[in-house]
């Protein structure tokens, strides 16, 4: 008998950790959905600059989204590359034009609204605005990588 009471107590933990997942509803576990993008989410007031941009970008991706009638998960898979947002574009029924439109139009819309609600200052409110007329948007959320790490150092 003690030679089988390792096997004994490790299956008795075993069925422990089983049953106490399924009572939890462990059984029944379903993704959470995704985000509707068109629905207005309100400003935060985040802690620092970093923070701001990030709801600056994912605000303006809501709305390109949105525009677009796509997710915001799968626009932003979509804009990992010039090749991944045509066919993206090209699966969802539209031009790779009107895919940098309506990043274009969201991120300006986003930009504008976190300057009216005071929490991008004016100085980082104008780059963002540049950036977003001058890079192409396959390229846009590199960039705010980018500059999010340079913020994050100081």
């Amino acid at each position: 008998m003690s030679r089988f009471l390792p096997l004994v107590v490790a299956l008795g933990a075993v069925a422990a950790v089983v049953l106490s997942y399924l009572a939890l509803g462990g059984a029944s576990y379903a993704p959470t959905p995704v985000a509707n993008p068109c629905v207005t989410r309100p400003w935060r007031s985040p802690g620092g600059v970093e923070t701001v941009l990030e709801q600056v970008a994912l605000s303006g991706l809501d709305g390109a989204a949105c525009k677009l009638g796509v997710s915001r998960e799968d626009l932003v898979l979509a804009l990992r590359s010039k090749d991944a947002l045509d066919a993206f574009a090209a699966k969802n029924g539209f031009t790779r034009a009107d895919a940098e439109q309506a990043v274009q139009d969201g991120l300006d819309r986003s930009i504008a609204d976190a300057d009216a609600a005071g929490v991008l200052p004016g100085f980082v409110a104008s780059l963002a605005r540049k950036a977003v007329d001058a890079i192409p948007p396959w390229l846009i959320l590199q960039s705010l990588e980018r500059l999010r790490s340079l913020l994050s150092l100081g």
